[in-house]
């Protein structure tokens, strides 16, 4: 590959992976209405989705079928020898081709059409940027790392009793403690202790508390965290895409689907409404690297309360074995698919 085509098959991560991301959300919302998801922990896994794709997209990449690397250049291919393609099985794809098979994309045609001195511009500034967004983003993630150390280190270990045996049981397997500190704002997991602010453990009923331990043990179950740092290291190499919108959907979708956990255990739904409702009155504005979203934003607080207090969703399980095995086959037909690349 000579070097001109080093910067364009750059500059089709830029054009591409940003094409990829919104076309994967309106597939996945596509695709989430078709099959009636309703189950919030299965629409979380659907919002991960558009994350994952951009990042698998840089492996599908089909360098024998690009017509660039053959030398044909596809603005000058005569009229009616390109095509757009539009697959939905066994994968997903959407792909400009030609009659001999050569692939293109429109970022190719982008490159063709201006100065190669703006197409080397603006992989530099994408290079440089993803680097430095990289080197922010690692810095942030150990001051994290270490503030959450100290609040660890400096809580006081609390235990309760009269705890819901179910409930007990599976933390004593996950090897997870209880704990308060006067240095967190809500209710969240660190590593393997679930710290209370300390102000708020008095205010809380015995049943309010199992159900934010419910709530945050779905967390740690799920692996919330980890995928929400993965996602925003992905953020931080493709920074150049406005993604963090549906990162607070997705992660407002996760606080959804731990809502939803307090029902396998028998916990009123109204005791996490009355604990949701009593952490935002507690809470007070402190500078904190440390964000924990138990609460939510002010405009989602008022749709999570009907949620919590509606129930889920019930369906035949018949049914919700096709629905979820639909789904499951739909997400992966559009992680494996090719969208907008060569």
């Amino acid at each position: 590959m000579g070097e001109q085509l080093y910067w364009i098959y750059i500059f089709n991560v830029v054009v591409n992976s940003t094409l990829s991301f919104f076309t994967t959300i309106l597939l996945v919302e596509l695709f989430a209405f078709l099959f009636r998801v309703k189950h919030p922990r299965l629409k979380a896994i659907c919002r991960v989705l558009p994350f994952f794709k951009i990042c698998f997209d840089l492996y599908l990449y089909h360098f024998s079928n690009w017509a660039l690397l053959h030398r044909v250049n596809p603005i000058l291919a005569e009229t009616g020898t390109r095509q757009l393609s539009v697959m939905v099985n066994p994968f997903t794809g959407i792909q400009f081709s030609m009659q001999d098979g050569k692939t293109f994309s429109i970022a190719d045609v982008l490159a063709l059409s201006i100065d190669p001195f703006w197409i080397r511009l603006i992989v530099s500034v994408a290079v440089l940027g993803s680097i430095i967004a990289i080197a922010m983003r690692l810095v942030r993630i150990f001051q994290e790392k270490q503030y959450v150390s100290w609040i660890v280190r400096g809580s006081s270990l609390i235990s309760l009793p009269n705890l819901n045996p179910s409930l007990a049981a599976w933390m004593k397997k996950k090897q997870i403690v209880l704990a308060v500190s006067a240095e967190v704002t809500s209710p969240c997991i660190a590593g393997k202790t679930i710290l209370f602010p300390a102000s708020l453990t008095d205010a809380l009923s015995q049943e309010e508390i199992a159900a934010v331990i419910t709530h945050e043990m779905a967390h740690y179950h799920w692996k919330d965290c980890a995928f929400r740092l993965v996602c925003s290291f992905i953020v931080s190499i493709f920074w150049w895409i406005p993604s963090r919108w549906w990162q607070t959907r997705m992660e407002e979708m996760q606080e959804q689907a731990s809502d939803a956990m307090i029902y396998r255990f028998g916990i009123s739904p109204l005791a996490l409404a009355e604990a949701v409702l009593k952490t935002a009155q507690k809470a007070k504005e402190m500078p904190s690297i440390l964000v924990s979203p138990f609460v939510g934003r002010r405009s989602w607080l008022q749709k999570r309360m009907h949620r919590i207090l509606c129930g889920p969703t019930q369906l035949a399980t018949k049914w919700k074995v096709i629905q979820y095995a639909l789904a499951i086959c739909g997400l992966l037909s559009i992680l494996f698919g090719r969208l907008w690349i060569f």
